[in-house]
């Protein structure tokens, strides 16, 4: 039995409860680490030093430099006759992730900068058909998180998850209402209950302002936006066995949305996708980047603040004086071209009216541990000098990170990563099956006719296709002098004829095309040898083939060759058994029906070619289908 509103308010207010309860303390020190970074101290004592020194600030932007590779996703084929399907699909999501229209890299970045403080980066994909197809990607403030504290690291797990703080308008909240996204009820009632025209994060959860405060803003005190606005907490959380979607105002109790997760995203997955940058099964939140660093961080600002202090006191060392000889204290205090009154006894040295308390110089030692504390950070943290241009040799640094240890510890190779672009791309694909217009979407992509623009529709949305995430980290590549060792070695064998009559020819094919950084897939095409055939073009004809078969009308192809007539003929004669005489003549009609366009596209090729390499004769031989007793030729066309 469905539970009233009432219940969903309790379970939905008590699940946001339990996790703001639990991270509480982990918020706390987070804190205290954006703190450093910012580089907000607290005042220090009268003659002491506290200013801030950059080093955990150095550590997060030299690893954000070393990871800012851009994410690619490529939507592969599954059956052949999906090729020009899964090109539109990627030509999509190129167009949908561009920096003019959903910044995905943006996005993308933003969340590998909150994970290196937080230990997870969330991004949530949001789909619209109003007023116009989009999917937008965004990054979600660790702040802003919700999720279930004994949930593990996997989030499609976690009985309820969500985030707080999302911003909507009176406009936008009557819009939803005109559209029947929002309940009139629930929204009526919180209009009449905000007349406020500013933006404002609620009080409980305004630890995310601490950011601004480290850097001596204050955003309460300027949230004036000149439109009602209204703070409301999303939540997906598990609801008599199934997932619910539930958009409610936290503070004022208030449902503005509540229904099967399964009615607003046809996949049943939720928005956010969560991926770590450590792996740890049994634990949401885990230990981020800057955890391993922070302590040394403050151990060698203490030490830089202490060696300040100690050169302060070494220039203004205190006295021990003879009252009896010097006559005012107070001209010990420096002043330009100042004088200092002394009374001696006949003989008397003037050391026996002051002596100065010597500090002893400690800045070797501070130098010392500072360069013990780079080193010992760089062993254990995959972080160097070097990385950042200072040598090993450097006795004062402040350390940055080491290329490709810092890749591998972040976890941009770790399958966390890759698997959780699987998951928005997956989203990705269900999104395009709930809000494509009827009309399609227009994309461009690199077909037979050379870059052209196409609408992808519904029709070619397939679960057949497989997901790849391409990812251009130069980090996650192969060492670079392993891989110059290999090209090296291979120039020789491909020099020498000797050498290479005795290696695998397909092989050593292969390993040339490798060193091109051509991807496997690539690799794979580059290999294939369809007579006067194209990966494409197969593809048309095993979609025509299935498409005949399925009864639909299917037009001639206007770029069809020789292979594209075998293919179709052949697949007839190679079934033969298993198709009805309907189907055999259907295809083997449409093989037939080719043979001009092919003929003209040969002409056309041929009269292309340069004179020294066109064939001899009127025009190129059209081959035929494997089947020499039976010429294709609507008279002779061969009987089951």
């Amino acid at each position: 039995m469905p539970k009233t509103e009432t219940e969903l308010l309790k379970q939905a207010t008590e699940s946001v409860n339990t996790c703001l309860s639990y991270r509480n303390p982990w918020l706390i020190k987070r804190r205290e680490i954006e703190d450093m970074y910012y580089g907000r101290t607290r005042p220090a004592l009268k003659g002491r030093f506290n200013i801030p020194v950059p080093i955990l600030e150095g550590f997060v932007n030299t690893l954000e430099s070393k990871i800012d590779d851009q994410i690619r996703i490529e939507f592969k084929r599954g059956r052949e006759a999906t090729l020009k399907s899964a090109k539109k699909m990627t030509a999509a999501w190129l167009k949908d992730s561009s920096a003019d229209r959903g910044d995905y890299n943006g996005a993308d970045l933003d969340a590998k900068k909150l994970a290196i403080f937080s230990s997870f980066g969330v991004l949530k994909l949001v789909p619209s058909s109003y007023p116009e197809y989009r999917q937008e990607l965004m990054a979600v403030d660790y702040y802003d998180f919700i999720f279930e504290p004994n949930g593990g690291a996997n989030i499609e797990k976690h009985i309820f998850k969500g985030q707080l703080n999302i911003f909507k308008s009176e406009a936008e909240l009557k819009e939803g209402v005109k559209r029947g996204l929002y309940s009139a009820d629930g929204v009526s009632r919180l209009l009449l209950s905000n007349d406020n025209d500013i933006k404002v994060v609620e009080a409980d959860r305004d630890a995310k302002y601490n950011r601004f405060l480290a850097m001596g803003l204050n955003p309460k005190d300027f949230a004036y936006v000149g439109d009602k606005v209204f703070n409301l907490t999303e939540l997906v959380m598990k609801v008599n066995g199934g997932d619910w979607y539930i958009l409610f105002d936290y503070k004022k109790q208030i449902i503005v949305r509540s229904e099967p997760l399964k009615k607003i995203f046809s996949s049943g997955l939720s928005p956010w996708v969560v991926w770590h940058t450590e792996r740890n099964p049994v634990s949401f939140i885990t230990r981020a980047p800057v955890d391993s660093v922070y302590p040394m961080a403050e151990a060698m600002r203490i030490l830089i603040n202490q060696n300040f202090d100690n050169i302060q006191k070494r220039n203004w060392d205190m006295v021990l004086y003879n009252a009896k000889k010097i006559l005012n204290p107070k001209e010990f205090e420096y002043r330009p071209n100042g004088l200092i009154r002394v009374k001696l006894e006949q003989g008397e040295s003037i050391d026996t009216a002051y002596r100065k308390m010597e500090t002893p110089d400690t800045s070797g030692i501070t130098i010392n541990l500072l360069e013990f504390f780079n080193n010992f950070l760089g062993e254990k943290t995959g972080v160097t000098p070097g990385a950042s241009g200072v040598s090993e040799e450097t006795k004062v640094g402040i350390y940055y990170g080491n290329l490709q240890q810092v890749a591998d510890r972040f976890g941009l190779l770790n399958k966390f990563y890759v698997q959780a672009h699987t998951e928005i791309a997956k989203r990705y694909k269900y999104n395009l099956k709930d809000h494509l217009p009827s009309k399609g979407f227009m994309v461009q992509f690199v077909g037979l006719g050379g870059y052209q623009s196409e609408a992808l529709t519904k029709e070619d949305l397939d679960d057949d296709f497989s997901i790849n995430v391409v990812s251009a980290n130069q980090e996650a590549k192969i060492d670079e002098i392993t891989k110059k060792n290999q090209k090296e070695s291979l120039l020789l064998v491909v020099k020498d004829q000797e050498l290479r009559s005795g290696y695998n020819q397909e092989w050593l094919r292969k390993e040339v095309l490798r060193t091109g950084d051509y991807s496997e897939e690539e690799i794979r095409e580059a290999m294939m040898k369809d007579e006067g055939g194209d990966a494409e073009l197969m593809s048309e004809a095993a979609r025509s083939i299935e498409d005949l078969l399925a009864n639909k009308k299917v037009k001639l192809n206007q770029s069809a060759n020789p292979a594209f007539i075998r293919k179709v003929a052949n697949y007839a004669i190679e079934n033969a058994d298993e198709l009805s005489d309907e189907e055999f003549a259907k295809l083997y009609k449409y093989a037939i029906d080719h043979l001009p366009i092919a003929e003209k596209n040969a002409k056309l090729l041929a009269e292309a070619l340069p004179p020294a390499i066109q064939p001899e004769g009127n025009s190129p031989a059209l081959p035929m289908p494997t089947n020499p007793t039976n010429p294709i030729s609507p008279e002779a066309m061969p009987i089951k």
